[in-house]
């Protein structure tokens, strides 16, 4: 069975992308920074590495974009860019092998239901002290709150920060960081009290801060820098554990998030240390040897508490049989690790920004003989 581009794949395949490119501002960005460069290879080279690229995985290769393979200073040759994975082939292709997205995205995508089928299982996970939905607030065990009893909670509550995050949120969007005063909590001078969560729009769960591992705070302190680890079950019913990059907050950022402009790394799973010398961007081909906020030389980055850490995450996926591939976000305390989310659908550029072209972990050989992915189903 091959995957040809069919009228149907190449219909859905620009329909997609003329979408992302009308309403994805980073989309945008990606095709002004080509449109703007100078720092371009000649147009008969990019022409022919586009057509190779497109003949070999049979869809638009937006990764030559996303990653910057047309600028002057990409060393990638033709054959390492083929290993980098274009979103329409592993969103629409790779990932129905493995789950059913419209049968597992109310499972996760949901902070409110995600969290409770967490604690179902006994994966160890944010402390949400508060939910909202609609105006009605309660506590994680759906103990109604008043503004009373809500006073009372923040003031016992001994973290720094509160993230007061939009249920259906992605990507750090939304997001409302409030900090510790004397007066209690507070988000641009306003108090956050049973009044200021009611009021907002929309439906929303409040977690005290997590307080990441000492280590974590030389390489950026204002945000927790968290994880994203990539697991996949197979067919027999074992758990790999196949990519992982580490994400940290920037110019004073208090979230980490790649989408809203931090930086990542690639971690080497056998040792927990970085997998390059220097850290990136989700998109593009700059480089960092040095976090330009705190100076941490990432040569010398070294997740602490690895074995524990890694064994943790594979467990972690082999109790939750509801998703085979999952990306995971997870934080590293001193004494455990624990899981913000986990998300199907997950970034895939900024995974290969960060390791590298990923087919190999899916494809062997030529994609588009389907029976190539592992786990082929049809």
């Amino acid at each position: 069975m091959r995957f040809t581009y069919s009228f149907k794949h190449r219909l859905l395949d620009y329909i997609r992308f003329i979408y992302h490119v009308l309403t994805n501002k980073r989309m945008r960005e990606h095709f002004k920074r080509f449109r703007t460069t100078l720092n371009k290879k000649p147009k008969s080279v990019i022409k022919d590495e586009l057509k190779q690229l497109r003949d070999y995985w049979c869809c638009i290769p937006t990764q030559y974009y996303t990653h910057d393979f047309y600028s002057l200073d990409c060393d990638l040759t033709i054959e390492e860019m083929k290993e980098y994975i274009p979103s329409y082939y592993f969103y629409k292709v790779i990932f129905p092998q493995y789950d059913n997205v419209k049968a597992v995205i109310p499972l996760i995508e949901n902070k409110i239901t995600m969290n409770q089928l967490f604690s179902r299982i006994g994966l160890q996970q944010s402390n949400i002290v508060v939910i909202k939905r609609g105006e009605k607030l309660t506590s994680f065990n759906n103990k109604d709150l008043t503004s009373v009893s809500i006073e009372e909670l923040f003031k016992n509550l001994t973290c720094n920060k509160l993230f007061i995050k939009p249920v259906m949120g992605r990507g750090g969007k939304g997001i409302i960081v409030a900090k510790r005063t004397r007066e209690g909590y507070e988000y641009n001078d306003e108090k956050i009290t049973h009044d200021y969560l009611q009021a907002l729009n929309g439906d929303y769960v409040v977690e005290a801060a997590i307080e990441q591992h000492p280590y974590l705070n030389t390489v950026y302190s204002n945000s927790v820098n968290t994880l994203r680890a990539i697991t996949v079950r197979n067919d027999n019913g074992s758990v790999d554990f196949i990519a992982a990059t580490l994400r940290m907050g920037v110019g004073g950022n208090q979230v980490d998030n790649s989408s809203a402009g931090g930086l990542l790394i690639g971690i080497d799973l056998n040792t927990g240390m970085s997998l390059k010398p220097y850290a990136t961007y989700e998109f593009g081909i700059e480089k960092f040897e040095k976090h330009p906020d705190t100076g941490f030389s990432f040569f010398d980055l070294q997740i602490p508490n690895w074995e524990f850490t890694k064994s943790e995450i594979i467990n972690a996926a082999k109790k939750l049989t509801q998703l085979n591939l999952v990306g995971w976000d997870i934080a590293i305390t001193q004494k455990e690790i624990v899981i913000i989310e986990a998300n199907t659908l997950f970034g895939l550029d900024h995974t290969q920004a960060g390791i590298g072209g990923m087919k190999d972990f899916f494809v062997n050989n030529d994609p588009k003989n389907l029976k190539n992915i592992y786990n082929f189903k049809g």
